[in-house]
C-alpha cells in the first residue's frame, strides 16, 4: 500500500496515521502542531492517505468563532486485522477494523499443558478460519497479531518460552506464520496489548501515564508511561503475577512459590468455591452450578458477591488483599494517573474492586491517593483483542 512512496514520504504518513491512532479523531491543525509540520505539508500527506483509503474525514468539530475544523480518522471500512489472545483454556481470534471495532470472533477450546504442535495446529486453523470470513465478507487484511505469555522477543516474532505448554522452546512463530499465510505477522505480550487497548479504545484515553492489571486465568500488568507502551529492554516486564505475596506458599507455573498468579486467578477462586461446596457451607453458588462443583463459572461467583453471599465475599476480600498491597507498590514506585482492573475475575465485580481501591487508597503515599483514579468495568469483551489489532497497525506502516 505504501511500497510506492520513498523512505522520508512513509515516514511522515506512518507518524500522521499514529496520530489519528493515538487520537481517535484529530484535525489537520492539532497535526501542524504535533509534528512540526507546514499545514501545506500535512494537506498533501492527508489527501495522499485519504486516496489510499485509509483515513476518512468524520464530523466537525465544535466552532470557537472561526470556521469549524474536519475530525480525521481510519476508514473503518478500508480492511481488517486478525487479532488473537491465547489464553489458558482457549484462543480467541477475531476480525478487527482499524477503528478497534470486532467485526467477527472465534474461540478454540485449548488445555494447560497442551503440546507445542497442537497448539500450533489449533492456531493456524483458527487463523484460516479467519482468513476465510474476512475473504467472504470481501476486506483486506492488513496482518496477523497474536497476543501471548511469558518470555518473548516480539521484534524478531521469536517466543522463547510459553509455561502454559509443553516443549514450547524458541518457537520462531512470525516465520512459521508469515510463510503460511503470506501476511505480515506481529507479536505481542498478551497484557500489553490490554494496554494498548485501554490507551487507544477504553479508560486510558488522553491519559499519559497509566497501568494496566490483568486478572483472569493469569496476572499481568502492562505500562503506559509518558504517553508510550513501556516495553523494557527485553520486553518482559509488568510481570506482577510473578512476584510473591504468600511466603511458602503453592508453586507457581514459573516454579516459585506463593506468587500472585497462585491466589488472584478464576482458577484460585473456582477451587475455594468448590473446597467450600464440599464442606457444605452455605452459598447461593450452589443453586447456580446444580449441584455440579465442575460446572461451576468465575460469572456465578461474581453474581454471588454481588448479591451480598457472605462466602464468596470472603474469598473476594482475601484476594483483594493480595492485589491491593501490590498496586499500592506500584502506586507509590510509578506514580500511575490511573489503575485500570480488567479481566474475568474483576470486570462486573463492585465488591473485589471496591476493597482493592479501599486498599490503594490507604497503603498508597497520601499524595498519590488523592490524585490517582482506579477503574474497572461491567463491559465482559476483552480489551486486548483490539489492543492486537492497534499494535498491528501500529508496526504495518513502520514496516
Amino acid at each position: 500500500m505504501l511500497e510506492d512512496y520513498g523512505n522520508i514520504q512513509k515516514e511522515r504518513m506512518e507518524h500522521i496515521l499514529n496520530n489519528i491512532l493515538n487520537s481517535r479523531e484529530i484535525t489537520r491543525g492539532e497535526l501542524v502542531d504535533k509534528l512540526n509540520l507546514s499545514p501545506s505539508t500535512i494537506v498533501k500527506y492527508i489527501n495522499k492517505l485519504i486516496e489510499l483509503g485509509l483515513v476518512r474525514e468524520s464530523g466537525l468539530n465544535k466552532s470557537t468563532g472561526g470556521r469549524r475544523s474536519i475530525f480525521l480518522e481510519f476508514d473503518p471500512e478500508i480492511g481488517v486485522n486478525i487479532a488473537i489472545i491465547i489464553n489458558l483454556s482457549n484462543i480467541h481470534g477475531a476480525l478487527v477494523n482499524p477503528s478497534g471495532t470486532i467485526i467477527e470472533e472465534l474461540y478454540t477450546p485449548t488445555i494447560k499443558g497442551i503440546s507445542k504442535d497442537e497448539l500450533l495446529n489449533l492456531l493456524f486453523i483458527l487463523i484460516e478460519d479467519l482468513k476465510t470470513k474476512a475473504i467472504k465478507i470481501d476486506k483486506r487484511i492488513f496482518g496477523i497479531g497474536l497476543g501471548m505469555g511469558d518470555y518473548m522477543d516480539m521484534e524478531k516474532g521469536i517466543s522463547h518460552e510459553y509455561l502454559l505448554a509443553r516443549d514450547w522452546k524458541e518457537v520462531r512463530i512470525k516465520e512459521m506464520i508469515e510463510s503460511r499465510f503470506d501476511l505480515p505477522f506481529f507479536l505481542i505480550n498478551d497484557i500489553d496489548a490490554g494496554a494498548l487497548g485501554e490507551k487507544f479504545y477504553g479508560r486510558g484515553i488522553k491519559v499519559e501515564n497509566f497501568v494496566c492489571i490483568w486478572l483472569s486465568e493469569t496476572v499481568g500488568m502492562g505500562m503506559v508511561l509518558n504517553d508510550r507502551l513501556y516495553f523494557g529492554k527485553k520486553g518482559f516486564v509488568g510481570e506482577i503475577g510473578h512476584t510473591n505475596v504468600v511466603p511458602n506458599g503453592a508453586i507457581c507455573t514459573c516454579g516459585n512459590r506463593g506468587c500472585l498468579e497462585t491466589v488472584a486467578t478464576t482458577s484460585f477462586v473456582l477451587e475455594k468455591c468448590r473446597e467450600g461446596i464440599e464442606s457444605d457451607v452455605y452459598s447461593e453458588i450452589i443453586a447456580a452450578c446444580d449441584g455440579d462443583i465442575n460446572q461451576l463459572k468465575i460469572e456465578d461467583v461474581i453474581t454471588a458477591s454481588n448479591n451480598g453471599d457472605r462466602f464468596v465475599r470472603n474469598i473476594f476480600l482475601e484476594i483483594a488483599g493480595y492485589i491491593g498491597g501490590k498496586l499500592s507498590d506500584i502506586a507509590n514506585i510509578l506514580n500511575p494517573e490511573a489503575i485500570i482492573l480488567r479481566g474475568s475475575i474483576i470486570d462486573g465485580n463492585s465488591f473485589l474492586f471496591e476493597n482493592i481501591e479501599r486498599i490503594i487508597k490507604t497503603q498508597s503515599l497520601s499524595v498519590l491517593a488523592d490524585t490517582i483514579k482506579v477503574e474497572y468495568t461491567d463491559d465482559k469483551s476483552d480489551i486486548r483483542i483490539p489492543g492486537v489489532s492497534s499494535y498491528i497497525l501500529m508496526n504495518y506502516f513502520r514496516r
